[in-house]
């Protein structure tokens, strides 16, 4: 049943998208496309004024032996071609301009839109699909229009002025001609149906093909650790196969086209022979007349083949339309509100109130957390993997927003103010390392371009990189790899530390920031982290207790619940969760 709705023609939906593209991305570029449909019209004029220039070769040199008519027919001809290769080449210049134009609008409307979507959207849409969005879905938009419309226009008007010409010449064959012609369009606007079904599945299948790219080079070290590069082959090599076929299938449906037209254009061609035949033995028609008749005939199969296949790549552009726009559509979940004012921070105090949340309905991960943060305070957040710690900071730049209660900064609810006004404010460093293929000192300024390169190199000294960077061959101007690739995990999250140093917001955010580094890098990081830390309000995410030994407070976790709270001293004297777990770290280390 659900194949069946995949295959309808052109609905009254279906042509609203069309005309969402044409209002959003061509119209204000109609200037372009008058230009290009005027040299459209005129190009495809020329088919039938060199199909006409048979007739006196015909009549006058061929029958009427005139040598004179030869000569000048021969420069008509030759001017004709001339002038139909140079507007079609203006033609074609012209569309290119204007695909260039609304395919970069496209794109750029596009990520516009993806970057301001919120955390939950990425976690439910995958690289892969995203890509496809920007590269094939958009191109294939910008087709199933621009080279429509090309089509439509340049074809459609070439096959008017040819069966002007053969109406001209016999309005009776005309007549019969056109009777056979239409009914090979039935066969083909089913193939172009079958075609939109089979076109959807191989949109799909591209998706997964390149997240299954991605995951794999992503994970390289992985792969290679567990020898499974075979099976990354295998599984990659499984998506070529359905790809291929699908392609193959999706050939078979194309190429059928060409043996229908064939077949309908030979059916037609044939009754104007008997015809025509019939007329001029009679004496009722010039050979002349015929000639130019059954030439016409053969100018308009081509472009009449190329508006038979118009409804194909109309089917096609609309299996696009559809999984960009549902995607544009898509509103985020945190924005601003109407009425947002600017975050103002005087103390920097955070009150996190009777907090519950869960990102899926049936598993909770907060219950009723409150938490109370003082003007300057260091606060730590501890407990085991997955018991709600690193979910109560992403709730203070809204990354998520609670389910129930509120997150309040000096009297002000964070879902009242201004998301950027939040954002700028506050300085977050994580485990995961976020590093762009970029130099290092555009890395260190990212978010703060106004930042000058003594102050970039002041934040790097804080952070203790200014060493290890100016012992690199080119210092400050050193392109990373992706991900920082060629830098050690210290040297990393110096940088990371560097960049929240530039920013040098009230509010600070680490989320166990040193968990993954070696005792030295370890104690390197912290030193800066510390000195990041002086004059701001701060929550930390501990995985090693005596990094957070000295803060003002502790909040331990356990199943989405704060379960105890105090200094550290207080809590190892309650003997509580943060005693036991303090001991097992103490005897480990």
């Amino acid at each position: 049943m659900s194949k069946k709705k995949d295959l309808p023609p052109l609905t009254k939906e279906n042509l609203l998208m069309y005309k969402r593209v044409w209002n959003t991305y061509i119209a204000d570029k109609w200037r372009w496309l008058v230009v290009a449909v005027i040299l459209m019209l005129i190009a495809a004029s020329f088919d039938a004024l060199l199909v006409k220039q048979l007739k006196p070769v015909f009549d006058k040199v061929f029958i009427d032996k005139n040598k004179e008519t030869l000569g000048v027919i021969g420069y008509i001809i030759l001017g004709l071609y001339f002038l139909k290769g140079a507007f079609g080449y203006s033609q074609d210049l012209v569309m290119t301009k204007l695909s260039i134009k609304i395919v970069a609008d496209m794109q750029k409307d596009v990520f516009r839109h993806l970057i301001y979507m919120d955390n939950a959207f990425y976690n439910k849409h995958t690289t892969g699909e995203l890509l496809q969005r920007f590269g094939s879905d958009v191109s294939h938009i910008k087709d199933a229009t621009l080279d429509s419309l090309t089509t439509f226009v340049k074809d459609s008007a070439s096959v008017i002025f040819l069966v002007i010409l053969m109406f001209y010449q016999s309005w009776e064959m005309a007549c019969v001609v056109f009777f056979v012609f239409p009914a090979g369009f039935y066969p083909v606007i089913l193939c172009g149906q079958k075609l939109r079904r089979k076109y959807k599945k191989s949109q799909e299948f591209g998706e997964s093909f390149f997240d299954q790219i991605n995951q794999s080079f992503r994970g390289i070290k992985i792969v290679k650790s567990y020898c499974t590069e075979e099976a990354e082959v295998s599984a990659l090599d499984e998506f070529i196969r359905k790809i291929n076929k699908l392609a193959f299938s999706m050939t078979k449906i194309k190429a059928l086209q060409s043996p229908m037209m064939e077949f309908f254009g030979g059916f037609a061609m044939a009754i104007t022979l008997s015809y025509g035949g019939y007329q001029i033995v009679n004496g009722r028609m010039t050979p002349g007349n015929f000639v130019v008749f059954l030439l016409a005939i053969v100018a308009a199969y081509k472009p009449m083949k190329n508006v038979a296949k118009l409804h194909m790549h109309l089917q096609t552009g609309i299996t696009s339309m559809e999984r960009l726009f549902s995607m544009m559509d898509l509103e985020p979940a945190i924005k601003d509100k109407e009425d947002a004012k600017d975050l103002v921070i005087t103390d920097g105090k955070i009150e996190i109130k009777d907090v519950d949340f869960s990102y899926n309905e049936d598993v909770p991960v907060l219950k009723d957390v409150s938490i109370e943060i003082n003007k300057g305070q260091t606060v730590a957040f501890v407990g085991h993997s997955g018991s709600g710690k690193s979910t109560v900071i992403n709730f203070l730049p809204r990354f998520y927003d609670p389910n129930k209660g509120s997150i309040v900064i000096d009297g002000q609810d964070v879902r009242d103010v201004k998301i950027e006004s939040l954002r700028r404010q506050m300085a977050y460093v994580s485990q995961d390392v976020i590093l762009f293929h970029d130099t290092i000192k555009n890395n260190i300024r990212y978010g703060i371009p106004e930042a000058t390169d003594e102050q970039v190199i002041e934040a790097a000294k804080a952070a203790a990189a200014h060493d290890f960077i100016m012992s690199l061959e080119d210092g400050y101007d050193t392109m990373l790899g992706e991900q920082g690739s060629g830098l050690s995990g210290g040297q990393r999250q110096m940088i990371s530390v560097a960049r929240a140093m530039l920013k040098n917001a009230p509010v600070l955010l680490l989320d166990e920031a040193t968990a993954a580094l070696d005792s030295f890098s370890e104690k390197v990081v912290q030193n800066s982290l510390e000195k990041l830390m002086k004059g701001r309000t701060c929550i930390v995410i501990a995985h090693r207790l005596s990094t957070i030994v000295h803060a003002d407070k502790i909040f331990v976790f356990n199943e989405g619940k704060v379960v105890e709270q105090g200094t550290h001293d207080e809590l190892v004297a309650l003997g509580g969760t943060y005693a036991n777990l303090y001991k097992i770290q103490f005897m480990k280390e």
